[in-house]
């Protein structure tokens, strides 16, 4: 009886603790929520402890997925990262960015910079300004699989994935009343009156990693994790309390 209470308390947290993944079940990539890029399956591990201090076993990690089989490696990803240049949909929780597309050949990028020394290194005598297509693209790794992708239908991609974040959300609340109080609180109808969708869009769309709002939810995040933890192994008296007041 003693050890079932010493034990008890040392489960809690670990189940109570919530990873930054998801699987995009299109291409079987992993992909960090919170660093917005995919993660290969054998860098998982290493990428949990140093960039968010998780020490997790890859079992742990495919069971929380509710995967029976690993994501793509780094070596898959190297593979298959060599041989694309377009994809028809972009990988899911990876930011896209506004860019450009070689005429001449399939490089894409994001910045003028590494464009202009594309066409250095393999169109020499073209003017690069002249043989480029403004396009959305996707960097969906990071390090050693660092890459451009061209994206064919990130705008229809974009209200598809708005539209699937609120209706889970209003699915995974417990209360649809409260929710709909909430709104009504809030007055959002004011605040979207006269909007066009590419504004909603803007005002519902994914901070990245450079945005400002993106430090502050990862904050946030960091300091309601820290406090469950905290209850989790807390005084029952203070977490009765905290259940009944107000």
């Amino acid at each position: 009886m003693d050890q079932d209470n010493v034990e008890s308390p040392q489960r809690l947290p670990d189940a109570s603790i919530s990873l930054p993944l998801q699987v995009d079940l299109r291409y079987n990539v992993t992909v960090c929520t919170e660093c917005c890029t995919g993660v290969a399956f054998d860098w998982i591990q290493s990428h949990l402890k140093s960039h968010h201090g998780i020490r997790k076993e890859l079992d742990a990690v495919m069971e929380y997925l509710n995967i029976d089989a690993s994501t793509l490696s780094s070596s898959e990803i190297k593979a298959w990262i060599s041989e694309v240049w377009v994809l028809d949909r972009a990988i899911q929780a990876v930011p896209i960015e506004e860019g450009m597309i070689c005429t001449k050949c399939h490089y894409s990028g994001a910045e003028k910079d590494a464009m202009k020394n594309h066409f250095a290194a393999n169109h020499p005598g073209m003017k690069w300004s002249e043989n480029i297509e403004r396009c959305s693209v996707q960097m969906p790794f990071q390090g050693r699989l660092k890459k451009y992708i061209q994206i064919e239908d990130a705008e229809e991609q974009e209200v598809e994935t708005i539209a699937e974040h609120t209706s889970s959300a209003i699915k995974g609340h417990s209360d649809i009343r409260l929710s709909s109080a909430f709104i009504a609180k809030m007055r959002w109808d004011i605040c979207v009156k006269d909007m066009d969708l590419l504004e909603l869009q803007n005002l519902t769309k994914m901070p990245v990693r450079s945005d400002r709002m993106f430090q502050i939810i990862l904050c946030g995040r960091k300091y309601i994790e820290k406090c469950c933890d905290t209850l989790n192994g807390g005084n029952m008296m203070v977490r009765r309390r905290l259940m009944s007041a107000g």
